[in-house]
């Protein structure tokens, strides 16, 4: 059961945004702009070679580098899942979450040779456009910040923890 959350948290993400982007690609042309909230939101195609922000874009072979890179991070997450706190529903979720991201960038890179980005908020004349990004780019920021928060604020349970008997706890060898 639990491997099936973040499994299907996963799977959620991972069709979510490949649907948005199938519709983007098909009804929306590289680079239009249709305003959904005035100047603030626009849906606004555009394809990513780079990684956030456009970085690395101009590199040889970026790509490639990038997908490469998003495969050894997933397996290096998946290695290390019984080290960091996957242990609770709030836990699985937010892992989910970032796996389907991650998942959802890497199919655009190995079917597309780049992401598709299509969320476009302007922030003021301050600030300007903020980079276009998709549902992927959105549940990897979400997920990781979920995971801090549940991790280093966790919820205190109602149900009190029985105390270990005195000769069990951390420190104080056994008795025999």
């Amino acid at each position: 059961m639990a491997m099936n959350v973040l499994a299907l948290t996963a799977a959620l993400v991972l069709a979510l945004d490949q649907v948005t982007k199938w519709l983007v690609l098909h009804h929306i042309h590289p680079h239009q702009e249709i305003p959904v909230i005035g100047k603030f939101f626009s849906l606004t195609h555009v394809l990513n070679r780079g990684a956030a922000w456009g970085m690395f874009a101009h590199f040889p072979h970026s790509n490639v580098i990038l997908a490469t890179f998003s495969i050894l991070t997933v397996l290096g997450l998946w290695m290390m899942r019984h080290s960091l706190a996957v242990v609770s529903l709030p836990h699985r979720i937010a892992f989910g979450m970032i796996v389907g991201g991650i998942f959802g960038n890497l199919t655009d890179r190995i079917v597309h040779g780049s992401v598709v980005d299509f969320l476009d908020f302007y922030l003021g004349e301050a600030i300007g456009r903020w980079p276009a990004f998709n549902i992927a780019d959105s549940a990897i920021c979400v997920g990781v910040l979920f995971y801090l928060v549940v991790t280093f604020w966790p919820v205190k349970s109602k149900t009190p923890v029985p105390e270990l008997p005195s000769h069990r706890k951390f420190g104080t060898p056994p008795t025999k």
